[in-house]
């Protein structure tokens, strides 16, 4: 009698190791699976601030970037704008469209602070205030995204600068 109570116990120890073994890995898997989708809608909802915050941006309407940044970054759109001069507004009267952009990469440095790589065309590069801007056929801007309230905005925290473009 005390064998089979030994092998009925055992039994219902391997069963219960096995219930406990696929619990864990149907909790690690969904919590996984839970973590990609979070990621994947946070690059979403970053490419979109990005996307409008670009278009607004690197088209010189500062106004529309406004609502896509931090309100520290305000005061950098207000330089910004402050510093664009009627020889750079017809420089972009000249162009037949407007500038582009295409977002690339966009790195996570931790669960609120992203990095988005953003490729521009064509856009109005102002090297030095006080001096003409020219067209720039191409440069990679990385912009940095917080999370906020739930919300992704911009944060400059001084003008855009171009990654230095590596011509070997």
């Amino acid at each position: 009698m005390k064998l089979m109570v030994t092998k009925i116990l055992n039994v219902d120890k391997v069963r219960l190791y096995a219930f406990v073994f696929m619990f864990l890995c149907i909790l690690a898997l969904l919590s996984f699976l839970s973590c990609s989708g979070s990621k994947d809608e946070n690059d979403k909802e970053v490419g979109h601030v990005v996307d409008c915050f670009a278009s607004c941006y690197f088209n010189l309407d500062f106004v529309g970037a406004v609502p896509f940044c931090t309100i520290e970054s305000k005061k950098w759109l207000s330089f910004i704008s402050n510093n664009i001069s009627q020889a750079d507004v017809d420089i972009i009267r000249t162009q037949q469209v407007g500038a582009t952009h295409e977002i690339g990469e966009i790195e996570h440095i931790c669960d609120t602070f992203v990095v988005a790589n953003c490729s521009v065309f064509n856009f109005l590069r102002v090297d030095t205030l006080g001096t003409s801007g020219c067209i720039t056929e191409q440069a990679v801007f990385r912009i940095p995204v917080v999370k906020r309230n739930g919300k992704w905005l911009v944060k400059m925290e001084g003008l855009l600068q171009s990654e230095r473009q590596n011509h070997d």
